[in-house]
């Protein structure tokens, strides 16, 4: 039996292996002449991707310690994903050109440390030189750059994008859906956000850790769910129906989790429970059910509780579309029903009559959260996989935009990189990793920069490849995105460069 321990240069040089293939794979993707990648799955058509996360998640190499790497860099990835929702190709390659310097370091402790100190400096700079987006421009032509940049320049996608943001502000809930057009639109739903995660991430079903689902059946009950035996019967309904159970409840815990969890894995069932937050946990159960619809049961009421949960009788609420995250819960309700109506008019009402500040406060954000701006994107397209690609740069898209209004811009094409790497020494290994992104939209036929123009001034402008005044800037990033890009690829860069030892454990 060969050991399982591979260590030293052996090691890493496995990383960078590792490293070298993920960064060759997504370096096409870089800009707006950016290429796609096909990416085939077994037993499913292939996709076409432009997406880092996804790109670096279908990548496997032959050599377990090469694939321990891609691992380690996958789970970064996705935190810088989950951080900003893009700039994943971005920190791709500056980690890439960070490691090859650091392949032969000989004091790896020093370097690590003397990495953070570097990437605090230029973090500084960059909030800094970052802008904030000026609302008041009836025309919001920073917004609509953004928005065109990260749709991979697909500038109807950047109008539609920033008009939606228009109406409902950088707050408002963003839902994307498979519509029965060939062309994008959106439109204004009703909706609701809770802080309310999933109850267990092994009931998640995308590779975001999110449960999403259409057309979901809502069970409601102020119970703490113990017995499973008390869930079967709202689980034989959705079974019968064909659709996904979302249990909201005071509680899940002991026999009845444990089997609801197995049973999901398993395939058995299609459900994921959250827990009401505890806070005004009744008010909390009022609006979810004006929202959805449905019935609250109730626990220690004989015929109340959901054992006696049964099909058609308005027990069961229903929703346009669920997506339960780690941090919270968005419900798209579709259009407005009259419960709900009804109820926005009773709180209105309420907060009229309020005798003291606090409790009018209280009531006026009970409607705020019923009745916030929700907008649905129909992703329109004429295939299958044509409607996943338009999807990737619409997510995108809708992320950056988002990350704009709130955090402001930096001008884009590479230059507010290559700007801040000019404060670190000619021969710093940090400047020329920095200056990375620049190179790559210049190798992907951005255009050439001749020597002598100032970069105080001048900026590559990579959707006509021509110089130009970085005061007039068309090309803008979200400051989060380069920000989290920057930050991801150097906690990459710190992990490999402090490996010394890599253990495979598997088959």
């Amino acid at each position: 039996m060969e050991d399982n321990v591979i260590h030293g240069q052996d090691a890493k040089k496995a990383l960078l292996n590792a490293i070298t293939l993920v960064g060759n794979s997504v370096i096409g993707t870089l800009g707006p002449n950016a290429k796609t990648v096909l990416v085939q799955h077994e037993g499913h058509p292939p996709s076409v991707l432009n997406d880092g996360v996804k790109i670096v998640s279908s990548i496997r190499s032959s050599d377990p310690a090469v694939q321990v790497g891609i691992e380690l860099f996958r789970q970064v990835a996705l935190e810088a994903q989950q951080a900003s929702g893009d700039g994943t190709t971005t920190a791709t390659l500056i980690a890439q050109a960070l490691c090859e310097q650091y392949f032969n370091s000989e004091d790896p402790v020093t370097d690590a440390e003397n990495l953070k100190k570097l990437l605090r400096s230029a973090v500084e700079e960059l909030e800094q030189l970052s802008t904030p987006v000026d609302m008041d421009d009836e025309e919001l032509v920073q917004l609509e750059a953004v928005a065109t940049i990260a749709a991979n320049n697909d500038k109807e996608l950047g109008v539609l994008i920033t008009d939606m943001f228009q109406t409902i502000g950088a707050d408002g809930l963003v839902n994307l859906k498979v519509g029965s057009e060939e062309y994008c639109h959106w439109e204004v739903v009703s909706g609701s956000e809770i802080p309310s995660p999933y109850v267990s991430p092994m009931m998640c079903n995308t590779n975001k850790r999110t449960f999403e689902q259409d057309n979901p059946l809502f069970i409601i009950t102020k119970e703490v769910i113990e017995d499973f035996d008390d869930l079967t019967p709202a689980l034989e309904v959705a079974i019968e129906n064909g659709r996904p159970l979302v249990i909201v409840c005071q509680d899940i815990k002991g026999v009845a989790l444990s089997n609801l969890i197995a049973n999901v894995v398993g395939g058995v069932v299609n459900a994921c429970a959250i827990r009401i937050p505890r806070n005004d946990s009744d008010e909390w159960f009022e609006d979810l059910n004006a929202l959805v619809g449905g019935k609250i049961f109730f626990p220690s009421e004989k015929g109340t509780g959901i054992t006696n949960a049964v099909a058609g009788e308005g027990q069961f609420g229903s929703a346009e579309r669920i997506v339960v995250g780690q941090d919270s819960t968005v419900i798209v309700a579709g259009k407005k029903s009259d419960e709900l109506k009804s109820h926005l008019v009773g709180l209105s009402q309420q907060a009229e009559s309020a005798t003291h500040p606090f409790l009018q406060e209280k009531i006026l954000t009970r409607h705020a959260r019923l009745s916030s701006n929700m907008a649905s994107i129909y992703i329109g397209g004429f295939s299958e996989a044509e409607i996943r690609e338009t999807r990737e740069r619409v997510d995108d898209a809708v992320n950056a935009t988002r990350l704009a209004i709130k955090n402001g811009v930096l001008v884009g094409g590479g230059w507010s990189l290559h700007h801040v790497a000019q404060m670190f020494p000619y021969d710093n290994f940090f400047k020329w990793a920095l200056e990375t992104p620049m190179r790559t939209l210049r190798e992907n036929g951005m255009g050439f920069v001749p020597n002598g123009m100032g970069w105080e001034e001048y900026y590559l402008n990579t959707k006509t490849a021509k110089l130009e005044e970085v005061a007039n800037a068309t090309v803008l990033d979200p400051t989060s995105v380069v920000i989290n890009s920057l930050k991801a690829a150097v906690s990459i860069a710190r992990l490999m460069l402090m490996t010394d030892t890599i253990i495979l454990t598997g088959e």
